[in-house]
């Protein structure tokens, strides 16, 4: 984690914050945030699950539903599929996706193909629905960036902490949109984009 080990500046000069025991495997993030407080821990986590911007799919038009499965299942299920989030994606930023399969078979999240292929599922072994002999399935689908203050579809992790003393030793899990290193940095960052508008709004 870019972030081990560094302590950051408090007012006067003083040196606070420290991160320490970073464990990283391959879908989850450990470490242990020293010397803060409690309300600041809480509000990493809390802007962690929702208010970093993840793409998911938000629309799915059917031309072909020929499964046993009804649109609104079928739509439901695309939409907490985890999509790949660049770092950078404009606000109004919205994704097109097609998926075309025929029976018999499993169709699986890797059956969508969209444009960009740095923004397919993160996981192609999802499975949608199982198609039988002479069932068809043929659909179109956009997403969009959103936060998981609308939908936990959108959310960027799954981020939670005990209280060790003074310390508070936090697990953040991937939903499969991005690292979790990137999530605690730009939780990191929103916090900061807050503190900033406000001292704005203060002067």
């Amino acid at each position: 984690m870019a972030i081990s080990g560094r302590r950051v500046a408090g007012e006067g000069g003083e040196y606070k914050m420290k991160i320490s025991n970073v464990k990283k495997e391959e879908d989850v993030l450990e470490f242990t945030l020293e010397e803060s407080t409690t309300a600041f821990a809480n509000a990493i986590r809390r802007i962690i699950m929702s208010e970093i911007p993840v793409l998911a799919i938000r629309d799915v038009t059917f031309i072909d539903n020929g499964s046993a499965l009804y649109d609104e299942v079928l739509s439901h299920r695309l939409g907490l599929i985890p999509l790949k989030t660049p770092v950078r994606m404009r606000a109004d930023t919205e994704v097109k996706y097609t998926l075309v399969k025929k029976g018999p078979c499993t169709v699986y999240s890797g059956d969508m193909k969209s444009s960009d292929s740095k923004l397919a599922p993160s996981d192609e072994k999802i499975p949608i629905v199982k198609l039988l002999e002479g069932q068809n399935i043929k659909l179109e689908a956009t997403a969009i960036l959103g936060t998981g203050k609308d939908h936990a579809k959108w959310q960027a992790a799954i981020a939670s902490y005990s209280i060790d003393k003074d310390k508070f030793n936090f697990r953040v899990e991937k939903t499969g949109a991005m690292d979790p290193e990137r999530a605690v940095v730009s939780a990191a960052k929103v916090l900061s984009g807050k503190a900033k508008e406000l001292e704005k709004l203060a002067k």
